[in-house]
């Protein structure tokens, strides 16, 4: 055996068998931190979309809410198209404006003078259910002059799912220098369900020109002494009289005389238009707070507000408005600008016109501001505290507070402004070509071509333009429906 010459010491590593030697530590370290990266950007990725889902669904919900404010039609589109046209038995229908759960409702006439009340589907014009008032029979409406007929409903504005009718054959005959009221012993008022069509209630009505209901009353005109209107008030279903008052007429000045006789809401009450267009105010009890209004140049009801505008002429022949209900009555120059869509994120405006737009404040008659060069043509829109007002060149924009101009939009050239309505994303101005030879149909129809433009609310750049269809020259709404007028009514969407 070999000698040994000593013991060596000898260190002993332990190697790690899953981890490669010539990787340097630092390395190592920062290929872990580049691995944090994609999960860092997905989560930003996650959070933006969060985000954008959240501002979407806030958006959704804002239009939501406006969609909920009366007037507001569904949206509308650059492919508007004709849901459906009304026939001579679904016009009456859709010119009532009566809409309730989806149906519009009207009192039907046919030629040969029989009469229904009738509810169709406002999308699809379907009828839904039709209930006969009168039988088909001969009406002498003379042989000179024309005529119009007297008669229509009115919904409970109480909410109890009911609408009024008067049905009758009176009607209001023109003679040279008059119009005459001319009775029908077969006039009834009958009260019929919105949900069915059935007759809840109904009673003899021989003398009745007119009718409007309040909440649970049935509120009746008839002719009465010295030209006089005896307006009463009765249970809408029970018929028991709560109140009894007589309105004067005209008091005779001479020229034409009105025989006409109509009734409209108000805040406080009820307003009476005679023979005479002469205007008289009264209370819920029937009485008279406020009488002998000149409405000469006609009136406007506002139902939402319960407000009217009377509309009279100074000597010099130029409008003047009083507008009553809902506070004290403002004597302002000018016509009253119809407000389509009022939201209330402006609250009380009174928009006038003549040579400017003026906005008063409904409570002290102040100005508030003014548009000089502007003279209103058509409606407008009240929206998000801010003024849209159709004028005859165009459409402007205003803080509703300060009157501050926003944008404008002046009309292309060879058109003419129309309504304004709006869907909520869109401010939507029917428009006429007069020129083009539209599609006419009778000796009546006026030749032009519809345009429908949707302005960007934001900055007034148009969105789309589009022609309507062939009879259509212009919009309005019923419901949350937008309507196609014309020489042919329809429904489009």
């Amino acid at each position: 055996m070999g000698r040994r010459d000593g013991m060596q010491a000898v260190e002993l590593v332990e190697r790690d068998l899953d981890r490669p030697t010539d990787e340097p530590p630092a390395r190592r370290r920062t290929s872990r931190g580049w691995a944090l990266v994609p999960v860092l950007v997905v989560v930003a990725l996650v959070g933006t979309q969060l985000v954008v889902a959240a501002r979407d669904r806030a958006a959704a919900a804002a239009l939501a809410e406006v969609a909920k404010i009366p007037g507001v039609v569904r949206p509308v589109d650059a492919d508007l198209r004709v849901l459906w046209r009304a026939q001579a038995d679904t016009w009456a229908a859709i010119q009532s404006g009566i809409v309730v759960d989806g149906a519009m409702i009207g009192l039907e006439q046919s030629p040969d003078n029989a009469k229904a009340l009738v509810a169709v589907d406002e999308r699809t014009g379907v009828r839904r259910w039709t209930t006969p008032l009168a039988d088909a029979h001969q009406v002498d409406h003379g042989a000179d002059g024309g005529y119009s007929t007297v008669g229509g409903c009115a919904v409970d504005p109480g909410g109890t799912g009911r609408v009024a009718c008067l049905v009758t054959d009176a009607f209001l005959a023109y003679r040279d220098t008059a119009v005459v009221y001319v009775p029908s012993t077969t006039s009834r008022l009958v009260v019929v369900d919105t949900g069915d069509g059935s007759v809840v209630a109904q009673r003899a009505a021989p003398s009745v020109v007119a009718l409007t209901v309040l909440a649970g009353l049935a509120v009746t005109a008839e002719p009465g002494a010295g030209g006089a209107v005896v307006v009463t008030a009765t249970d809408l279903l029970g018929g028991q009289e709560r109140w009894r008052t007589a309105v004067p007429g005209s008091s005779g000045d001479g020229g034409s005389s009105d025989g006409s006789t109509s009734m409209f809401a108000t805040a406080d009450g009820l307003g009476v238009e005679a023979p005479g267009r002469r205007v008289t105010l009264l209370d819920g009890r029937g009485r008279v707070v406020r009488s002998e209004l000149d409405g000469s140049l006609g009136y406007s009801a506002d139902p939402g507000s319960a407000t009217a505008a009377v509309v009279s002429g100074d000597e010099q022949g130029s409008p003047r408005t009083t507008i009553v209900g809902g506070g004290p009555d403002l004597e302002l120059v000018g016509r009253p600008i119809r407000a389509a869509v009022d939201d209330g994120s402006v609250p009380d405006l009174v928009l006038m016109a003549d040579s400017v737009v003026r906005a008063y404040d409904r409570s002290s008659g102040d100005v508030r501001w003014s548009i000089r060069h502007a003279s209103a043509g058509g409606d407008a829109v009240i929206l998000n505290g801010r003024v849209y007002v159709s004028t005859g060149g165009g459409v402007i924009a205003v803080d509703g507070r300060t009157g501050e101009e926003l944008w404008q939009a002046p009309v292309a050239p060879g058109l003419t402004m129309g309504g304004l309505v709006t869907d909520g994303r869109h401010l939507l101005s029917s428009q006429q070509r007069p020129e083009g030879p539209g599609d006419v149909t009778s000796p009546d129809d006026r030749p032009g071509v519809g345009v429908l433009v949707a302005y960007r609310l934001d900055d007034g750049t148009d969105e789309w333009r589009v022609d309507l269809p062939a009879g259509v020259t212009g919009v309005g709404t019923r419901g949350r429906t937008l309507v196609g007028l014309g020489s042919t009514g329809a429904v489009l969407g």
